[in-house]
């Protein structure tokens, strides 16, 4: 079959992204050329819902090529990502006598590629991760990149590390069985990517982005959008691995995003909603420091509507409700806040660090 390739650099050595529609049915395949024989055994991790839709497939798949498949699932949920959930995926790793040479498949969503990966880094210091997302948000960006980790009450992905995988199967063929509002969501990180610095996507998404957004699913146009993303998440990456620069533009909208999905417990915004009320909020806060240029925010604002995605602040939350969120921010110090703003679409910059009382003042 025909794919489309693309490498990342890594401390570990590099790794392909290697994406087309069908390449799910070359998995096995495609095992044998990374160098794993058959015979070996083989995990996959995935979630309760993944697991009826396509893990039990892809798990029958392996077995009839030669591979013995040892199958974990996650409870399904963001609300689920935590270090007990990885303990069980590792007691189950290890009683059957895992060894460093046995490959995980990761097969899901962003919640279980994050702690399908964190559970790779630290079985036996560290084996074998292939990611297989199924979703928007983990095809454009959280497969790639090797961020790994769980949540903790005092905020989102606070415990993790960075692992490069062996590499990443995207087949957009997946997200056909999303639910629309899934696949919209993720629209919000496509979105992000326009807004960062891929001024191609920005002219893509102009014509595009309502196709994206249909009912129907057009799995060339999804393909166009996902390898636009995946390429720029591969470019960035492999210069910033450990996000010390340019790497933390990808966090553009994930400030008050990630605050927004912890106030509300998971439950009321999936996370590419949370994103593009983050990145209006960037707007504005931008358009406060005389950073950002007029007319940004309403740009965001159109693509998010045209996406079908909220557009604005939930009423009943208040900045006081995220303070406590931002100030454990990964990326905050003593009480400041490294923000990414949007100069214009097409552009962001990375700022000094803020006081973080002198932000509510963006929300309404």
């Amino acid at each position: 079959m025909n794919f489309r390739e693309i490498m990342v650099s890594s401390s570990s050595g590099p790794y392909a992204i290697r994406l087309g529609n069908g390449i799910r049915e070359q998995i096995p395949d495609l095992l044998q050329t990374l160098g794993f024989p058959k015979n070996e055994k083989v995990g996959l991790i995935s979630n309760e819902t993944v697991r009826v839709l396509h893990a039990n497939a892809l798990s029958s798949r392996l077995e009839k090529k030669g591979y013995p498949v040892v199958n974990f699932d996650f409870h399904d949920g963001e609300s689920y990502k935590t270090m007990d959930s990885v303990m069980s995926c590792l007691d189950k790793l290890l009683s059957v006598k895992w060894e460093r040479k046995n490959p995980l498949i990761v097969l899901g969503g962003g919640v279980t590629g994050d702690m399908g990966g964190f559970v790779g880094s630290v079985l036996l210091r560290g084996v074998p991760v292939i990611h297989v997302p199924t979703t928007v948000v983990g095809q454009v960006d959280s497969s790639i990149g090797g961020k790994t980790g769980v949540d903790h009450s005092e905020g989102k992905n606070l415990i993790g590390s960075f692992y490069p995988p062996k590499a990443v199967w995207i087949d957009p063929s997946y997200l056909e069985t999303l639910s629309l509002r899934e696949r919209r969501s993720g629209l919000g990180e496509v979105i992000k990517y326009a807004m960062i610095g891929d001024k191609k996507l920005l002219e893509f998404l102009d014509s595009a982005l309502e196709t994206l957004a249909s009912k129907n699913f057009d799995r060339e146009v999804w393909e166009k959008a996902i390898f636009s993303c995946a390429s720029d998440k591969a470019r960035i990456v492999s210069e910033d691995e450990k996000e010390s620069g340019i790497r933390m533009n990808l966090n553009f909208g994930h400030t008050f995003g990630h605050a927004l999905e912890r106030v509300t417990g998971y439950q009321g915004l999936l996370h590419g909603e949370a994103v593009g009320l983050g990145m209006i909020v960037a707007a504005r806060i931008g358009t406060l420091l005389g950073i950002t240029e007029k007319g940004t925010e309403e740009i965001i604002v159109d693509f998010l509507q045209q996406a079908h995605l909220p557009y604005e602040w939930p009423k009943e939350i208040a900045y006081r409700d995220l303070e406590r969120y931002l100030r454990n921010d990964k990326k905050s110090s003593s009480g400041m806040v490294t923000l990414v703003l949007p100069v214009r679409p097409g552009e962001v910059v990375r700022t000094n660090q803020y006081e973080l009382s002198v932000l509510g003042s963006a929300i309404p």
